[in-house]
């Protein structure tokens, strides 16, 4: 019958994607011991806090507060394309040569580039975060897991209308249809809440680093990013920590994803690209 190839279909994309999230967080490698303990620098604690695209929003906020990027009506331009670092290198390289609007199509690229992904090697080396290649893969994974218990409920309410019409067996069809959905769900069970790929003393250390930022007792050091007397160090602590909205409007403007844009006309390339 009709509500059987329903179930059917709800079953093995819950489970199917079930499986495939359970896979991805296996490779996580996720550390259940502490490990050693390291002082972290700017670019370190962007990680934590945001992932690669904070990472990329801190050395624009950088190179911003030095007078070698400016922001004027949501236009990015590299003004001095000399980089101090890997990281920087990569924001001459994407934004490129001339003004750049629409840089937030641009950041998700910046964020993926391998200078910001060393960061995150390195961060995984200390066990704070999970290497952000394999990242990626659990959250698409994660994304199709979600996805596929809504439609795999969505098919067991149609099937459960099917055979209410029919007069068909209706427990039993709500039975498989629940067991569905919680089944994708049991794929879930016991693994650990990593937003932006911090484990739990990743994200104990970035609160640290919080409450050294608000106290202003953070000073960031040379190691995984700009150090002392690189710009505005107030300003650069807290962008690492909560991002560009409160301390630099403009620059936020410049790379957020907007509601709506009316133009379908996109930017050129980069210098090079990443």
């Amino acid at each position: 019958m009709v509500w059987w190839v329903l179930l059917g279909v709800a079953c093995g994309s819950a489970w199917g994607a079930g499986a495939w999230f359970r896979w991805a967080y296996s490779r996580l490698d996720v550390p259940v011991v502490a490990g050693r303990r390291e002082r972290l620098g700017l670019y370190d604690v962007a990680f934590l806090s945001g992932g690669g695209e904070r990472v990329a929003e801190t050395a624009m906020a950088v190179m911003l507060l030095e007078g070698r990027l400016s922001v004027q009506d949501k236009v990015v331009t590299v003004l001095d394309p000399v980089p101090r670092d890997a990281v920087e290198a990569a924001v001459v390289r994407v934004v490129g040569p001339g003004p750049r609007r629409r840089m937030w199509r641009r950041l998700s690229r910046l964020g993926r580039c391998p200078a910001i992904d060393a960061v995150g090697d390195r961060l995984a080396g200390l066990e704070l975060v999970v290497r952000p290649s394999r990242y990626r893969v659990y959250e698409a994974a994660d994304a199709a897991s979600l996805m596929a218990r809504v439609v795999s409920a969505v098919l067991g309410l149609v099937a459960v209308g099917f055979a209410l019409a029919r007069h068909g067996p209706v427990l039993v069809v709500l039975g498989v249809a629940v067991a569905a959905v919680s089944g994708g769900e049991l794929f879930r069970w016991g693994t650990d809440w990593l937003p932006k790929g911090a484990t739990q003393r990743g994200r104990a250390a970035l609160a640290k680093y919080e409450r050294r930022c608000r106290r202003g007792e953070w000073a960031p050091s040379a190691d995984g990013g700009p150090g002392r007397g690189e710009g505005d160090t107030v300003v650069l602590c807290e962008v690492a920590c909560w991002g560009l909205r409160e301390r630099l409007p403009a620059l936020w403007e410049a790379v957020r994803l907007p509601a709506y844009s009316g133009s379908p006309i996109g930017d050129g390339p980069g210098l090079g690209g990443v």
